[in-house]
């Protein structure tokens, strides 16, 4: 089936069209998806044996091929490791240097203010007042900051308590008292060691304290002094050495404390390598199979044990690959993935053509299936305990696809996305039954959804599934019951999750690739949407017109097999146009009147055509779907404004332009824009007949269906003859009820004496036959 792109005149195509419709970006899509889903097949899934703990072993013998170690249970070795890592001591450095400069530091500082004070002093008049003494306090403090020789870094206030009490007396006599006590604070601190972290962020009770590079002792973190001890012991010091003069043990505190530095400072690098040696000091092996020895036997219980030699056998034929063989394995992978995707792949091809020439669409089933690969891979590489496979959202991958495109494009998918988990999974059956049975389901759930929130009635349904699978699964293999309840709560976790994800992922999908849905088509088909409303107030004759074919064109489509929904929607929406200059068409004229009588056919044709420019334009201004503003051009094709063009010849001006009275196209394309072309023109040709009869409506539809073939406006749509033969059959039908009021049922000899007196009338009077006058009468209304 040709595409629109293919219906007209060939034509340069921009870089948008070529990525959209190229086969180049087709090739290059399908080579990007096999290589991203054979990179996430996990080393070592080449094995054919495919097993699990409590299963019985149905191959022969397994005999070891070759001696290798048994390893232990991952879970268990992790769990050792942490212990050890988390037990091996913090590696401390100690710096002997750090407490005799300390003290000579403190004693620096003293002096400096025994030297500022007595200048201070030497300064001050015989008769001063405190304001003076505070005024050269300042600024010594001042000068003191800016100084690197005072080591200390003492605040405004505390340079003047010094300043106030050495002049006083207080201080000048007692100055060696202080300084013998900071060095009693600085040597208790340093007898025990003071560390450069806070005791309460070690996990650890022991520290590994090194005094040089071949000493390594062992002493309790309790041991030590941390900032906070620091301060507490410098209190109790000051406190005691003071005679609790609360002023004096706060300058002392301020003085000391700061200047304290830890003599215990960890060591980062030594503390990793000791971690990393602890853990490499857990086993990883408890025993080894020796060369010819039997790993399993036929028909045996795959026991803890068993599987641990059968997993360490897997383990170790991965590891003996050579580089020669890592290519091999690859292109098996890819292969693999081929084969997995090919269902989908050819179905698509062969029945689902609009779907394969869309690269866009190919994409959006690309991103699906790459979800659903990413997410296997992860529940199968990341170390997480329990069955996390039944988290995989497989059910919303096939209610995506259900609803973007159809049930029989989801299905198939769905089965090999189910392979594709499985494979992913290290050749798991469990999983592959059961997101099978829950994806069909949820395309069971959808496959006629009518509005979003019947997404979310999928939910019992998906659980239903899983929890059969895993019900049958676990019986065979004689899974303990509360295995399989902690299966099944896993499975509820999906069968929740699954609508929500499907609900929202709808709505991204819709709005980054522009694709219209059934459940859009089916929003868009509410009268209450701004187009539609403004359409019945400003064109009645167009809506009612629209709304008669959008019944036509749904009847017609469901008679064979098309989207009734998008064919209904786009005959609602094909003549928008009309509503912004109502009174050039025929359906909104009231009485007599009619605007064309004062233009010249070609500025009449001309008003008419560019209802479908203007339609497209108001079209995009509400962001109607693509799917939908197709109808617009295609339901005219490529036909001419007869009426007016027939109208401009017989004025004899000139030779007449054909190009002036056609519309641009392009012709249907599809099924839908087909049966809405030929909905469009019956159901205006019908509206002029004057004592409708079944016959005559046959007649119209069986004359206007062949005028279409033969003028080539269905030649790209894709109908066949047995298709149109039903389609004419349904617009009958639909038509005869929409008439029946007005349609007589006479007996064969009144209709047959009813047409001879009709031609000896349109004899006598020299007139064409009735059927010719109908059809005069009709080509002038299909203009409009």
């Amino acid at each position: 089936m040709k595409t629109h792109k293919d219906a007209g005149t060939e034509s340069p195509r921009s870089l948008i069209e070529v990525l959209k419709y190229g086969n180049a970006a087709k090739i290059t899509l399908a080579v990007i998806l096999v290589i991203v889903i054979a990179m996430l097949f996990p080393k070592g899934l080449e094995s054919r044996y495919d097993y699990r703990e409590g299963d019985i072993w149905v191959e022969d013998d397994l005999i070891a091929p070759f001696g290798f170690a048994i390893y232990r249970d991952p879970a268990v070795v992790e769990k050792e490791q942490t212990e050890a890592a988390e037990s091996t001591p913090l590696s401390f450095d100690l710096l002997p240097d750090v407490a005799p400069a300390m003290r000579d530091t403190i004693n620096k500082a003293i002096s400096y203010l025994t030297r500022a004070a007595n200048d201070v002093e030497a300064r001050l008049p015989r008769r001063h007042r405190r304001q003076d003494i505070v005024a050269l306090a300042d600024s010594v403090a001042r000068r003191a900051a800016r100084d690197p020789q005072f080591p200390a870094r003492l605040t405004q206030r505390y340079w003047r308590y010094w300043m106030l009490q050495w002049v006083g007396g207080d201080l000048s006599s007692s100055v060696n008292q202080l300084r013998d006590l900071a060095r009693t604070g600085i040597r208790q601190v340093y007898q025990r060691g003071y560390l450069d972290r806070e005791k309460s962020s070690f996990a650890q009770k022991v520290l590994a304290i090194r005094a040089d590079n071949t000493t390594e002792l062992r002493r309790q973190v309790k041991d030590f002094y941390d900032r906070i001890d620091v301060a507490a012991l410098l209190q109790e010091t000051f406190v005691t050495g003071l005679n609790r003069d609360s002023s004096r043990v706060d300058f002392m505190f301020n003085l000391v404390y700061p200047l304290l530095q830890p003599n215990v400072r960890y060591n980062h690098a030594q503390t990793q390598f000791a971690i990393q040696a602890a853990i490499n000091s857990v086993m990883l092996t408890d025993d080894i199979v020796k060369e010819n020895e039997r790993i399993v036997s036929r028909h045996e219980r795959i026991s803890p044990e068993v599987k641990a030699k059968l997993d360490s056998y897997m383990r170790a034929k991965a590891e003996r690959t050579g580089d020669g063989n890592q290519v091999l394995q690859f292109l098996g992978r890819v292969g693999h993935t081929i084969a997995i995707l090919f269902l989908p792949v050819i179905y698509i091809s062969l029945f689902r053509k609009r779907i394969i020439g869309d690269n866009s669409r190919l994409l959006l089933i690309s991103i699906i299936i790459l979800l659903i690969a990413f997410l296997s891979y992860l529940t199968y590489t990341l170390p997480v305990t329990g069955p996390v496979q039944y988290l995989i959202i497989v059910p919303t991958a096939a209610m995506l696809l259900t609803v973007i495109f159809d049930s029989r494009v989801a299905f198939y998918t769905t089965v090999s996305i189910s392979f594709l988990v499985g494979a992913l999974r290290g050749n798991e059956y469990a999983i592959i039954l059961a997101s099978i049975l829950a994806g069909s389901l949820a395309i069971y759930t959808v496959r006629d959804v009518k509005n979003r929130s019947q997404i979310f009635r999928s939910l019992s349904f998906i659980l239903t599934g899983y929890v059969f699978a895993i019900l049958i699964n676990g019986l065979q293999r004689g899974v303990p019951i509360e295995e399989m309840g902690v299966e099944s709560a896993y499975a509820l976790a999906n069968a929740v999750l699954s609508p929500v994800f499907t609900f929202g992922l709808l709505i991204f999908f819709e709005r980054v690739f522009r694709i219209s849905t059934d459940l859009t088509l089916l929003e868009l088909s509410d009268f209450n949407h701004p187009l539609l409303r403004d359409l019945s107030s400003r064109a009645p004759g167009t809506f009612h017109h629209s709304i008669v074919m959008g019944t036509l064109a749904e009847a017609a489509a469901t008679s064979i097999g098309a989207n009734a929904t998008l064919a209904r929607v786009g005959a609602y929406y094909h003549d928008i146009g009309k509503m912004l200059e109502p009174e050039y068409f025929v359906e909104n004229q009231i009485g007599s009147a009619n605007v064309h009588d004062n233009l010249d056919p070609k500025s009449s044709a001309r008003k008419i055509i560019d209802h479908v420019v203007r339609g497209i334009e108001l079209a995009k201004e509400y962001n109607l779907p693509d799917r939908v503003i197709e109808f617009i051009p295609a339901h005219h094709g490529t036909t001419l404004v007869s009426y007016f063009y027939e109208k401009e010849k017989s004025r004899g001006e000139g030779e007449t332009a054909k190009k002036d009275f056609q519309y641009r196209g392009p012709k249907p394309y599809s099924k839908e824009t087909g049966i809405v072309m030929l909905a469009d023109t019956i159901e205006a040709a019908t509206r002029a007949i004057e004592e409708p009869t079944i016959d005559k409506i046959r007649e119209l539809i069986d004359r206007i269906v062949s005028k279409r073939l033969a003028d080539g406006e269905l030649e790209n749509c894709d109908l066949t003859f047995r298709e149109l033969t039903t389609i004419k059959q349904s617009f009958l039908n639909i038509l005869t009820g929409i008439h029946h009021s007005r349609i007589k049922y006479p007996s064969e000899e009144d209709a047959a004496a009813a047409k001879k007196i009709a031609e000896r009338t349109a004899k006598l009077l020299n007139l064409p036959s009735t059927t010719d006058a109908l059809m005069q009468r009709m080509k002038k209304l299909d203009s409009f």
